[in-house]
């Protein structure tokens, strides 16, 4: 079973659980499963390459599938990278703000240290909140994924 877990922060399972209860993944949640359909023909190829030689070449299991989405989220890196952008720019937005309170430096310095220092910290940390989801949606992604997944084939 492939597995994340950032390795430049402390992110504990338990904060982004708390997260999850709270509501407060709802947006990466339907990041994930248009992700799931966007690329649910590539997940799927994989999936029959990895069972070839299987008694079933043809339907792969359902931790087969989920090891595939996984391998192919990571591989992009970002479940919406347009939307990811965006939402790293209102953090970048926000510190500027917080930072030339006092005029001391200038927005593109801010922004260039705030990219230096945390833009990797702040990927890996939506990276493993969308691991998280995973494990607690598989079910519904494994629906989605055989829905959708089956009719292409």
């Amino acid at each position: 079973m492939i597995e994340f877990y950032p390795q430049s922060i402390y992110y504990p399972r338990e904060a982004v659980e708390a997260k999850l209860e709270r509501g407060e993944l709802q947006v990466t949640e339907k990041r994930l499963f248009e992700f799931a359909e966007r690329h649910r023909d590539a997940i799927w190829e994989a999936a029959q390459e990895d069972i070839k030689d299987s008694k079933d070449p043809v339907n792969p299991s359902d931790d087969i599938l989920i090891n595939n989405l996984k391998a192919f989220l990571l591989s992009i890196g970002s479940l919406h990278p347009a939307y990811e952008m965006g939402e790293m720019i209102k953090e970048i937005k926000k510190e500027i703000w917080y930072q030339n309170e006092n005029q001391e430096k200038s927005a593109s310095e801010v922004a260039d240290n705030w990219k230096e220092l945390y833009a990797g910290k702040w990927r890996e940390a939506r990276m493993f909140e969308a691991f998280i989801l995973i494990e607690h949606r598989s079910a519904d992604l494994i629906f989605t994924l055989r829905t959708t997944g089956l009719e292409s084939i």
